[in-house]
């Protein structure tokens, strides 16, 4: 008989020792993840630790009914910090890999172009002489790495564009360039069809990424650049953002993508900043720096056609315009080439967008008379309209996906403390306060691309740019 007690004792302890243990493990997975403020966290290892003496007390009382109590309350803690341990260990593992996450090196696609109708088809057909311009900071790495697979001349030219012309003319053969600028400049140049031309031969070369870890040891006010990059790595996004976590104030700061501002480490060489420091945020970031006097503590690179990702992920958004438009860009991706997809309507006030389709709108500035203004405007509102879905009931079913999709969408020197300590104010009350502003200038055209062609460029207006700088010092004090 005694020994069927001891028996029945052990068997009802097994549950509260699995207790014991998933309590513990999902205490040590939410103290790891460090964004419970202290007060929380003693209160929640408090009230478990009362919970599971409970536990021992009901299995053990000799009633039945206290001891199946006892044995249900086990098993709902069992399986209650189990599933929430899951998700700990998946937002702790992201959270490891998200933050101080630059790339040591970055990969760079050139193309050797020719005229549509040349018998070339591959890297042996390339015979004559293979034309580049000196637009790229790293075109002499591509062209190294030619000269390592063709015995032709390759030679320096002064205009892309009057080269591609001459390309259509069949006066040259071949063009050397990056895929970044081959985007560039049939976006730019609309008599240039590209049916014109075929890619006879593509490769890639890597680079080194000039942006280490942050050395900054500013945790408490700071600057944030944030560059939102697309399929051929142009900053179609740029925004300073400046935090006090002090005073728990944010003020955002947008760019036009088309101002035109000094290239830093050119002599003054002017540039659409989209184009400044194609695969070289750093270059872009020390040229904003330069233009507006700040220092930027963090930068944060956004892949903006990985956006349809995360977008689709929540279950796509709300869009609501203030006015009707068809967008001059189609509903594509990975492509400047318009003509191959469908452009996309959107109706005065509120519709559902999927992810290509928010990518459409977010790219689109050509539909509307204040061009770039009205695309930041949109872009913000875009912004917003994840973040309300991110903070649906909804999305916690789809938690894994969400966190799978923001992945690669990103590479960031912030480090994770102060993300966690962003939330950690939050969830104790604080109340950010959220600021914006944008410098403005004129719209016109001049050389851009290192001088390389003409194109859309934004003149800035030296009094916004004065305002704003006032504005972010305001919030640094």
């Amino acid at each position: 008989m005694k020994k069927e007690k001891e028996k029945k004792f052990n068997k009802l302890n097994i549950i509260n020792i699995l207790n014991l243990i998933f309590i513990t493990l999902f205490l040590v997975l939410l103290l790891k993840l460090n964004i419970i403020p202290k007060k929380y966290m003693m209160i929640i290892t408090v009230s478990l630790t009362i919970y599971e003496l409970l536990c021992i007390l009901l299995t053990n009382l000799k009633f039945k009914v206290t001891r199946i109590i006892g044995i249900v309350l086990s098993s709902l803690s069992i399986i209650g910090c189990g599933v929430l341990s899951y998700y700990l260990y998946t937002g702790n593992t992201f959270l490891d890999k998200a933050f101080d996450n630059t790339k040591t090196e970055n990969t760079i696609t050139y193309y050797v172009v020719t005229y549509k109708d040349n018998t070339a088809s591959n890297r042996n057909d390339i015979k004559d002489t293979v034309y580049y311009v000196n637009n790229d900071s790293n075109i002499e790495s591509a062209v190294n790495y030619l000269k390592k697979y063709t015995s032709s001349n390759i030679t320096l030219a002064d205009d892309v564009t009057t080269l591609f012309t001459m390309i259509a003319n069949k006066q040259a053969s071949f063009a050397l360039l990056s895929n970044s600028s081959y985007e560039i400049l049939f976006d730019n140049n609309k008599d240039l069809k590209r049916d014109n031309y075929k890619i006879v031969y593509q490769f890639n070369i890597k680079v080194k990424n000039k942006v280490s870890k942050s050395t900054s040891n500013n945790k408490e006010k700071f600057n944030i650049y944030i560059s939102g990059t697309d399929f051929a790595n142009l900053s179609d996004f740029n925004m300073i953002v400046t935090v006090n976590m002090k005073t728990h104030k944010i003020l955002l700061t947008s760019i036009p993508r088309d101002y035109y501002i000094p290239v830093y480490g050119t002599n003054g060489i002017k540039d659409n900043l989209s184009f400044i420091g194609v695969n070289d945020i750093d270059t872009r970031a020390k040229s904003i720096e330069n233009y507006f006097g700040i220092n930027f503590d963090y930068y944060l690179k956004i892949n903006t056609s990985s956006l349809v990702g995360i977008v689709d992920a929540v279950g796509g958004i709300e869009y609501c315009s203030d006015q009707s438009f068809t967008t001059t860009h189609a509903t594509i991706l990975n492509s400047y080439d318009d003509s191959k997809g469908k452009k996309l309507y959107i109706k005065k006030g509120c519709q559902h967008l999927n992810g290509v389709e928010t990518l459409t709108v977010a790219r689109e500035r050509n539909a509307f008379a204040g061009r770039d203004r009205q695309r930041q405007k949109n872009c913000q509102a875009i912004i917003v309209d994840i973040f309300d879905k991110l903070k649906s009931v909804n999305t916690l079913t789809n938690y894994t996906n969400i966190l799978d999709s923001l992945s690669d969408l990103y590479e960031t020197t912030l480090p994770r403390d102060i993300i966690e300590r962003i939330m950690k104010d939050t969830i104790d009350g604080a109340n950010w306060s959220f600021d914006n502003q944008s410098v403005d200038g004129t719209d016109t055209q001049d050389l851009i691309h290192l001088n390389s062609m003409k194109g859309w460029v934004m003149y800035p207006m030296d009094e916004t740019i004065v305002s704003a700088k006032a504005k972010i010092n305001e919030i640094l004090k």
